[in-house]
């Protein structure tokens, strides 16, 4: 308190913010009960130096003390594209980095930025997104176009409990307030949507906020609540052997974050024993999947937000994970998960230290008929994976094959492609064995256009001015090196990097219309198109479709390895098509059925 009247004395002006910092320097405490534990935030110069660094680049609005964010592209929870707002999860987690870096002169600004983001978190009792923030202060939830992100409440409530159990003893008692009723707000949105242990990260998430938030804040029925909803989670994962969003680079990597969080705060012994074995299921996913060669996350994968993978964010928590025991060259921290504290079995460790190749990896990701079933190939040269039935939404990935080096990767993804993006109602049913895959392609009724859920289409009728099958070969430039059949249906075969590729679309119907070959590219991205329609847009009624049917063989090997030359065998009879190629063979419908009769677990 002397240093406080001293600079009252010298008439020096700074907040009331500052000066609790000031009073306040002796900071520091753990918690521990039979439950959780905590302690309060201690960072490497190593980590403090990636805040310092992340700050900088921060686009911070003073007046209104929230991060602007720049809206480039669409998404299913924005209203309008273009525009520059500001964003309320950037804004607790650049309150977050500020508080991180452990400097007193951040927290006047910290607590600006959380009581302003705080500020338009639902408190209307009577509102159906009560809990819950917007995405930006300029789309306020009671006037959105687009449907709100109920996720937001997890992912913003990790943030403020990071932020609470770090650092509540260097901020003053009015902003920890505010942040503890918010908390227990938002915990209620998520306890009232309940969402099940098939949406595996918000499930997870979920969970680790109602448990930490209701012991911290004594919640005795929300602390009952979250010990079940922990239970059902673990007996849902241990009878999957994995997640619903199975083999998820996105997916795991974020359920593995909350699994660490929970490793980190949740102590008591039942609870923490279900944690441990979730975290190994997580570990054991990501280690299987891995191909070195090309430093990919190798397929099939559920739910995919870039098909190449995030190299540096996976290869920093590898090592950190191991504690250096697995090192492939990069370690950068993450500034927004910067706290948070991996553990890899050590089981796991050779899979990225000297994997074992050819390897074949046989998943069950759907134990439920119609099961879903997962075949990984993995030489040293490539990795070709498929999905034995999926849909063709644009985060799914079926189809998928990776080749080339860590530096310099190439994947070839197969698409159904609507007005130059994924078409969600087209379906995909696969059988392979080792280097070879028969595939066929239909399209059922209700299910959704870009997006499976959220833009469906209900009437079965859409307007396209452009439909195609897609063979997309990501990460090379051009299509110079591509080929193309000479006849809609013959087969044809190329070399690339080194590699020889063969395709046969050997059955292709739309009603009997047919299409053509074309291939193209971006400068990015080369690819090998049947195109089903292009022109003028026009309405496609599905209701009147009689046969959706398109078929393929693919065969890939390393130079010099002589493919399969064979033809397919195949029928369509009582609305059924049946293939058989060598030893493999395919049944689907050749009409559209609507979504939730045949096409299950897509």
């Amino acid at each position: 308190m002397e240093r406080l009247s001293f600079l009252m004395r010298r008439k020096v002006v700074v907040t009331t913010f500052a000066l609790f910092a000031i009073a306040n320097l002796a900071f520091g405490q753990d918690y521990q009960d039979k439950y959780i534990k905590y302690s309060s935030a201690k960072l490497s110069e190593e980590q403090k130096d990636v805040l310092k660094k992340e700050i900088k680049g921060v686009n911070y609005d003073e007046k209104e003390a929230m991060v602007l964010t720049k809206i480039t592209e669409w998404q299913y929870h924005i209203d309008t594209v273009g525009v520059t707002y500001h964003r309320v999860g950037n804004t607790f987690g650049y309150a977050r980095m500020l508080l991180n870096t452990l400097e007193d002169k951040h927290i006047d600004r910290a607590c600006k930025a959380i009581l302003a983001s705080i500020a338009l978190q639902d408190v209307n009792p009577n509102s159906k997104t009560f809990g819950l923030w917007p995405y930006f202060k300029e789309e306020p939830l009671a006037t959105k176009r687009t449907p709100p992100d109920f996720n937001m409440a997890d992912f913003f409530s990790v943030t403020l409990l990071d932020i609470y159990m770090g650092h509540k003893q260097r901020l003053p008692d009015s902003v920890v307030a505010k942040i503890v009723a918010s908390l227990k707000l938002a915990s209620r949105c998520i306890e009232k949507r309940n969402q099940g242990p098939s949406y595996t990260n918000i499930a997870i998430m979920g969970t680790y906020v109602t448990y930490m938030v209701s012991h911290l804040f004594d919640m005795p029925d929300m602390q009952a609540y979250a010990a079940k909803r922990l239970k059902t989670f673990y007996d849902y994962t241990i009878e999957k052997q994995g997640f619903t969003e199975y083999n998820s680079p996105t997916y795991t990597i974020t359920a593995l974050d909350e699994v660490s969080r929970m490793k980190q705060h949740i102590i008591e012994p039942e609870a923490k024993a279900m944690v441990d074995k979730i975290n190994d299921v997580a570990w054991s996913i990501i280690a299987r999947h891995y191909h070195k060669p090309s430093g990919q996350w190798a397929g099939p994968n559920s739910r995919s937000y870039s098909t190449f993978l995030k190299q540096e964010k996976l290869y920093t928590i590898l090592n950190l994970a191991s504690k250096g025991k697995v090192n492939l060259g990069v370690r950068k921290f993450d500034a927004n998960e910067i706290l948070l504290e991996y553990e890899m079995p050590e089981k796991y460790f050779s899979y990225f230290n000297a994997p074992v190749y050819p390897r074949l990896e046989n998943d069950v990701f759907e134990p439920n008929e119609p099961k879903v079933t997962g075949t990984t190939l993995l030489e040293k040269e490539f990795v070709l994976s498929t999905a034995n039935r999926s849909c063709l939404w644009n985060q799914r990935r079926p189809f998928l094959a990776f080749w080339g080096t860590k530096e310099s990767p190439r994947y070839l993804q197969f698409q159904f492609v609507k007005n130059n993006y994924d078409f969600s109602s087209a379906a995909i049913f696969t059988h392979q064995d080792g280097t070879n895959v028969l595939a066929g392609v239909n399209l059922f009724l209700f299910g959704g256009d870009k997006h499976i859920g959220i833009d469906k289409i209900k009437t079965g009728k859409f307007k396209a001015k452009d439909l195609r099958l897609r063979f997309r070969f990501g990460g090379t430039k051009s299509s110079d090196d591509l080929n193309i059949p000479n006849k809609e249906n013959e087969p044809f075969q190329f070399k690339l990097d080194d590699l020889n590729f063969q395709f046969h679309l050997f059955q292709a119907s739309l009603d009997k219309q047919k299409g053509f070959w074309e291939k193209g590219g971006d400068g990015k991205d080369a690819w090998i198109d049947y195109v089903l329609y292009t022109g003028a847009e026009k309405e496609f009624d599905l209701n009147t479709v009689q046969e959706a049917v398109w078929a393929f063989t693919f065969s890939m090997g390393e130079k010099g390895k002589k493919l399969p030359a064979s033809k397919p065998e195949f029928d369509s009879k009582d609305k059924t098509f049946n293939a058989k190629w060598n030893n493999l063979t395919i049944t689907f419908p050749t009409n559209l059925l609507p979504l939730g009769g045949f096409p299950k677990n897509l």
